[in-house]
């Protein structure tokens, strides 16, 4: 149903404005602020209905995917059955040409406009899954966990050589050590309870079983793909998810003055990005297909990255191919094409 009234919400950590426009007329918008809380959410929501006659089927609310800031007012707005378009930040400021001054009031009047420019684009945000946020937490726990294990880690690493020497450092050490030791079984756990969240739900356990099955992809790898992609239904190739994770080689031509070679954008999730070329090493070393590419594309001269890259590439291939088909991972799987040719 095409849209009559927009509203742009810029979020922040206590508060989100709100601008309202009928039309690409910025004469006639209505801006206010509100705490972001559930109260400030039921104040926006009668505030909002003094502001129009139109039925609220023809209300597009829209914001900036921000993470935390923006889930209160989101899935309020989704449960009183009103459409919620959450959209990425960079997609919005590139639409919105050249500023020169900045404050929350100017980007939610932005955002609004955002949305009446392009409301052709619209996608309905919908509530999380419970277990899929469940998941994301856990991942993002362990994550916090890891990169705590790494300090201590390190500082013990350098302290091993002058401890024998020093009673004081000889201490700090050895709580070190201590401390590696008691975020290493915090890991454990986390990961067993993301095993248990996952082994009971029945369709998060098949996409798991499947994911796993190919060499190089374990349980970390396989719930960040999971949360990432909530479970698999927020992409539809796995050249999008290539794209969005800044593994998809692209060119730049114009004309005769530019022309480079394909290459990977900084633009990526650089999480994402580093667990599979962790995949990928491990798929290299294991899988006898992507070792046999690797040496093969070595001896062509090919770089040692670009390589690494086309292997991650594979991987994200197999795995939405995997899913998709829901057939296990065949190391000596054969095209049935190709076993025509033959």
């Amino acid at each position: 149903m095409k849209k009559k009234l927009f509203i742009g919400i810029d979020f922040s950590k206590k508060t989100f404005d709100v601008s309202v426009m009928h039309s690409l007329d910025l004469e006639g918008v209505s801006y206010r602020q509100f705490g972001n809380t559930r109260e400030g959410c039921e104040e926006m929501l009668k505030w909002m209905k003094t502001q129009t006659v139109l039925p609220q089927e023809e209300w597009l609310f829209c914001g900036e995917h921000t993470g935390l800031c923006d889930v209160l007012v989101s899935n309020f707005l989704v449960k009183q059955g009103l459409f919620m378009w959450l959209e990425n930040p960079m997609q919005i400021k590139s639409c919105t040409g050249i500023k020169r001054e900045k404050s929350d009031r100017i980007d939610s009047r932005d955002i609004a406009l955002y949305a009446c420019r392009y409301q052709d684009k619209q996608r309905a945000y919908h509530l999380p899954d419970k277990d899929l946020k469940a998941l994301d937490e856990l991942l993002s726990y362990r994550e916090r966990l890891v990169s705590a294990k790494h300090t201590f880690v390190v500082s013990a690493n350098e302290l091993r050589g002058v401890y024998q020497r020093d009673v004081n450092v000889r201490h700090i050490y050895e709580d070190s050590r201590q401390e590696i030791e008691r975020l290493n079984k915090k890991i454990k756990a986390t990961e067993a309870l993301m095993k248990k969240l996952i082994a009971a739900n029945e369709s998060l356990n098949e996409t798991y079983q499947l994911v796993t099955s190919i060499k190089g992809i374990a349980l970390i790898n396989a719930v960040a793909f999971i949360v990432l992609t909530e479970n698999f239904t927020r992409f539809e190739t796995s050249r999008q998810f290539a794209c969005y994770a800044g593994m998809a080689p692209f060119g730049r031509q114009s004309g005769t003055a530019l022309n480079t070679h394909p290459h990977v954008s900084h633009l990526a999730n650089k999480k994402i990005k580093k667990l599979l070329t962790q995949a990928a090493l491990c798929a290299m070393r294991h899988d006898k297909n992507m070792r046999q590419y690797y040496e093969r594309k070595r001896a062509e001269g090919k770089h040692e990255g670009v390589i690494i890259n086309n292997v991650r590439n594979k991987l994200i291939h197999c795995i939405f191919a995997v899913v998709r088909s829901k057939v296990f991972y065949q190391e000596d799987y054969l095209n049935p094409l190709k076993k025509a040719i033959a």
